[in-house]
C-alpha cells in the first residue's frame, strides 16, 4: 500500500508543477473517462472473470485508492505531454506502454496487484490500445468543446 500512496503523491506533485497544456476541464473530464474505463474493464476482467485482482481476492476498499488515485493522475500526466507532431505519437504511446508495464510489475512486487490467468504479456499488448483510447477521448472532448463555441 505504501508504494501506491507514494505513487499518488508523486503523480500529484508532477501534475501540480507540470506546465499545463490541457485545460482544467480537459483534465477533469479525461480523468473521469479514465476512471470509468478502468472500472468497466476491471469489473469484467477482475471481478467477473477473475483474471487478476488488487491486494487480496475479492472486492477491497483499498482498490478504490488505486482507481481514484493512480489512474486519473497518470492519465493527466500522459495526456498533458502528448506530442503535437504526428511522427512522435507512436513512440510516445509505446514509451508509456513500457512505463506502464514496469509500473504494473512494481505493483505486483509490492503486493498491490496479482495475476490469476493473466500475465504481463497481455498487459503489454493492451496498453498501446488503452493509451490510444485515452488520447482519442481527449480529441473528442476538444472537438465537442470547439463545436459548442
Amino acid at each position: 500500500m505504501l508504494f501506491i500512496i507514494i505513487s499518488i503523491i508523486l503523480f500529484s506533485i508532477i501534475i501540480y508543477f507540470m506546465p499545463k497544456r490541457m485545460t482544467f476541464m480537459e483534465m477533469y473530464t479525461t480523468a473521469w473517462f479514465a476512471l470509468t474505463f478502468v472500472l468497466a474493464v476491471d469489473t469484467y476482467l477482475s471481478i467477473k472473470l477473475g483474471l487478476y485482482g488488487y491486494f487480496e481476492k475479492g472486492i477491497e476498499w483499498k482498490t478504490l485508492i488505486i482507481h481514484f488515485g493512480v489512474f486519473p493522475t497518470y492519465n493527466a500526466i500522459y495526456l498533458n505531454f502528448f506530442p503535437r507532431k504526428h511522427r512522435y505519437k507512436l513512440v510516445y504511446i509505446l514509451g508509456h506502454s513500457l512505463i506502464l508495464v514496469a509500473y504494473e510489475s512494481a505493483t505486483v512486487l509490492a503486493g498491490a496487484f496479482y495475476y490469476n490467468q493473466w500475465n504481463i504479456v497481455y498487459s503489454a499488448m493492451l496498453y498501446p490500445f488503452i493509451l490510444l483510447i485515452l488520447y482519442s477521448n481527449l480529441k473528442i472532448i476538444r472537438a465537442l468543446k470547439k463545436r459548442a463555441k
